[in-house]
């Protein structure tokens, strides 16, 4: 059952009332721009005649208002709770495809319902079975990240390659084309194949998919380090970075920023570098605000505040980014433009160090091997994160490990290390790219 999300005709007929008062003010005749699905509506139709028309049964009608208010168009305010209800009267009363997925896409995302993956998948997969494109693709992404489901490469890319295949009617779905090419890149369902990866990117970019330039730039910029003969040439790069970015790809606009932050094969021009960071940053990409964060630390291209280093730093940490994480915790551990706060780094090295990062494991092993947080040193999770970091051949682990283990028993030693065994990293993924729902299959 959706939260929030399901009508009685009682109910309904207040929504709809609802609708009126905010519509009160303005003309009924809303414009849509994108067109509908056979039967094919008129943009101009009025929320009066959809209600109607709802009365009726007409599932088609039931999807379009949850199509507004999903997107907050056509004169509705954007409620999303309103719009799961509305694809639920749509799915179940017609077995509406786009229903199904876009319904799917906001338990995906906990948008107006409590998130959750498997009734994504579901939906996603049920949307799938009769035909839908966009079912397949958002059902890729769940067996590709193993969200809801059982990481499953092989069927991803089957998913990927019914949606992007292009037919008379429908040019194919450009995020799974994307999606299909990064498989064919990284070998993933499938041997590496370089070549048919930018056939897709390509296929993605020429539907103005920002994915899909971003990926070509990305492809530009490696060139022969793909280990085909595929020459660099960073002007194509950045052309597809920029267009991407112009779209709003945040991966396209730190992709830009890092190139002129390090100089790789243009002029280093850290006001540039800053200047696209801040852009990622502001659209709440973590790896951007890190980045930001790590430019004002530096003083490149700003001059260096540590006081605004650790507001940005706290902000990518926060959202999950293992690498802020960490350095967050360093400046608590060593007082640098926040208080020094032992027991605060203690918990952000912890944060990081779940995630399976190296460097944060390292520093947590060291402080819990003093005791930090308590006075009384731990030395069996100290010893537990200390071989977890040595396993990335980390100099300073591999030094420090005997010297805790001799203060431990056998006993406590083999603790440690069947912790360590059994130890699963769980690192944040960020999802920054959601896109617009769908009104239709073109």
């Amino acid at each position: 059952m959706v939260q929030g999300g399901d009508y009685t005709p009682k109910r309904l007929y207040k929504a709809f009332m609802a609708l009126l008062v905010g519509l009160f003010h303005i003309s009924c005749e809303t414009t849509d721009p994108t067109g509908w699905r056979t039967p094919k509506e008129s943009s101009n139709t009025s929320l009066t005649d959809l209600f109607n028309r709802t009365q009726r049964n007409d599932h088609i009608a039931m999807f379009q208002i949850g199509w507004r208010f999903d997107t907050g168009t056509g004169g509705v305010k954007q409620d999303f709770r309103e719009a799961a209800g509305w694809y639920r009267l749509s799915a179940e009363r017609g077995n509406y495809s786009m229903a199904k997925n876009n319904l799917g896409c906001l338990y995906r995302d906990g948008r107006g319902v409590i998130q959750n993956f498997k009734m994504a998948a579901t939906l996603f997969r049920e949307s799938s079975e009769l035909g839908n494109p966009h079912g397949k693709k958002n059902l890729g992404i769940l067996y590709e990240r193993g969200y809801g489901v059982q990481i499953n490469y092989p069927e991803a890319l089957r998913l990927y390659t019914e949606a992007a295949t292009e037919t008379k009617d429908y040019a194919g779905d450009p995020v799974a084309q994307n999606n299909l090419g990064c498989l064919y890149l990284d070998g993933k369902g499938t041997k590496p194949d370089p070549f048919t990866a930018i056939k897709w990117f390509r296929k993605s970019a020429n539907q103005n998919c920002g994915l899909g330039h971003q990926n070509l730039g990305h492809i530009y910029e490696l060139g022969d380090e793909l280990g085909v003969d595929i020459k660099k040439d960073i002007h194509k790069a950045l052309q597809h970075y920029k267009t991407a970015s112009d779209s709003g790809n945040v991966y396209a606009m730190n992709a830009i920023a890092s190139l002129f932050r390090e100089g790789r094969s243009v002029p280093q021009n850290h006001a540039k570098a800053l200047e696209y960071y801040k852009m990622a940053a502001n659209k709440g990409y973590a790896v951007g605000v890190f980045n930001l964060a790590t430019m004002h630390l530096e003083g490149k291209g700003v001059e260096a505040d540590p006081i605004k280093a650790a507001e940005w730093m706290l902000k990518a940490a926060a959202k999950g980014n293992a690498l802020a994480q960490y350095k967050y915790a360093w400046m608590l551990e060593k007082g640098i433009g926040i208080r020094r706060n032992l027991e605060e780094a203690i918990k952000w090295y912890q944060k990081s160090a779940d995630q399976g990062w190296g460097p944060a494991q390292l520093e947590l092993g060291m402080l819990l091997g003093a005791g930090a947080e308590s006075g009384i040193p731990d030395s069996v999770n100290a010893y537990k994160w200390l071989q977890l970091a040595a396993e990335w051949n980390n100099v300073g682990a591999i030094a420090i490990l005997p010297k805790i283990a001799e203060e431990m028993t056998p006993a406590q030693i083999l603790e440690a290390k069947d912790l360590a065994v059994n130890f699963v990293a769980r690192p944040t993924m960020e999802e920054i790219y959601v896109e617009p729902p769908p009104s239709s299959v073109k």
